[in-house]
């Protein structure tokens, strides 16, 4: 923490505790004089700068509880947003990650030390960072002449990127910041509890606007409490009771209540075979073949679920998929940018103008040749880091904490089949999209902690 700490103020203690008397008393009589007025506006401009204030100090002196904050902004307070005069609206998760990659970034620029924790996910997860933006530039370079005119779009183009971008920084954040077996099991907890919580209120039908149950959370719920489960020693029988109820409850939720939404059950389904496979070979080939069983004696709801997302205009994805690709073949090597395809559509195909419902071709779109590759070899060694560490990590919260990661990344991984849960599309999650995608790059974050623990306990990897 040395290089945040060198950004602090240095100025006498008597000074300081003057001004922070008087400053508050001060405050606090403005603050007062305007609420009494009827002039609660001018108030909250006035609280504002001071929360931020607030927020940045707190940044300097003990960056690592902002980080820990990270993951339960995103869960709780989704309407928590800040307007951009736009239908865009920026969530909490999104500000707050940027923030502190800023404050980051500060620091290391002010000591000219660029470093980070040893893993061998940080060059993939720096080089798509730099193919995004190098995307980005080549994309106005070379675009088409009769696309059309619309100034707003280049806006849209540098959010995405942002997005793109503090999603990546989310998982550097955690991975350098996060340094304690304590902070991890926080982490589980936050899941665990407000994951817990979103099911109750979707169970109950209780309406609610302060938890974040959207995207691939009931997949992250299913991975932990699973892995929980089948992997942590130690764990006294009424919490296994509590775990397994969580799962059925949740699988009832997601397979039955809302099934004809695939993407809210199938990757908690990939989630928990990856995690069975990393946990016991073993145990892989029976749960396969009961689950092949289990596939077979419900091919009925399997119909009926394929059916109705048929019904719903499944199929005319494929339309999209064949636009996509004559898209793709203009622009093949570091495609459209960010969000750049958007506007092909809508100059091209004004009656299809759709997004992919599939972030791989997304990439694929946006970045091109270049960026898939670099995205190709960011999973393969998230994954390779997840195999190596899951055989490694030693008993206890290390090893659980990284077979949950990557088994739920792996689920993730699948989900990205199905839509923009992985990175929203402007377009279609949108930019706010982010409070809910930034949990699958919390758990990679994890692997990256995970590794120097493990190092740390066995004087090496």
């Amino acid at each position: 923490m040395e290089h945040l700490l060198a950004l602090r103020p240095r100025l006498p203690s008597w000074l300081l505790r003057g001004a922070g008397v008087l400053g508050t008393l001060g405050f606090a009589l403005l603050l007062g004089a305007l609420m009494g007025s009827g002039r609660g506006r001018y108030a909250l401009l006035l609280i504002a700068p001071v929360a931020l204030v607030g927020i940045l100090s707190l940044a300097f002196y003990r960056f690592e509880l902002l980080v820990l904050a990270l993951p339960l902004v995103a869960l709780v307070l989704p309407r928590v947003e800040l307007p951009t005069g736009t239908d865009t609206r920026l969530p909490l998760s999104l500000l707050l990650a940027l923030l502190l990659t800023a404050v980051w970034a500060l620091s290391m620029l002010v000591r000219r030390e660029w470093r980070l924790t040893p893993s061998p996910l940080n060059m993939p997860l720096l080089s798509f960072a730099a193919v995004t933006i190098v995307s980005l530039g080549w994309s106005l370079a070379w675009r088409d002449p009769g696309l059309i005119s619309d100034s707003s779009f280049i806006v849209t183009q540098f959010g995405a990127l942002a997005t793109i971008l503090v999603s990546l920084s989310a998982a550097l954040l955690i991975g350098n910041f996060v340094t304690t077996k304590r902070q991890l099991n926080y982490l589980l907890g936050c899941f665990l509890v407000f994951g817990g919580l979103m099911l109750l209120t979707q169970l109950f039908a209780i309406p609610q606007s302060l938890l974040n149950d959207r995207g691939l959370w009931a997949s992250w719920l299913i991975a932990c409490a699973y892995g929980l489960l089948i992997i942590q020693p130690g764990l006294a029988w009424h919490w296994r009771a509590l775990l397994v109820a969580v799962l059925v409850m949740t699988l009832y939720q997601t397979m039955v209540v809302t099934s004809g939404w695939i993407s809210g059950w199938m990757p908690g389904l990939v989630a928990i075979a990856a995690i069975t496979f990393l946990r016991s070979r073993g145990a892989f080939f029976p749960v396969v073949l009961i689950a092949g069983a289990a596939i077979y004696l419900s091919l009925g709801f399997f119909e009926s679920v394929a059916q109705a997302n048929i019904d719903d205009g499944s199929l005319e994805r494929l339309i999209i998929y064949q636009q996509s690709w004559r898209v793709f073949r203009e622009h093949p090597l570091l495609g459209t940018g960010p969000a750049g395809y958007a506007i092909y559509y809508m100059s091209y195909f004004p009656n299809e103008a759709r997004s992919t419902h599939n972030n791989y071709l997304d990439i694929v779109a946006q970045f091109g040749v270049i960026g898939s590759v670099v995205w190709l070899w960011l999973m393969g060694v998230s994954l390779w880091e997840g195999w190596r560490l899951a055989r490694r990590a030693p008993p206890g919260i290390l090893r659980t904490v990284t077979i949950i990661a990557t088994g739920g990344w792996v689920g993730a991984l699948f989900a990205m089949v199905l839509g923009d849960w992985v990175l929203p599309f402007a377009y279609n999650q949108g930019i706010a999209g982010y409070k809910y995608t930034v949990f699958s790059w919390i758990f990679l974050g994890t692997l990256i902690a995970v590794r120097r623990m493990v190092a740390a306990e066995s004087d090496g990897l």
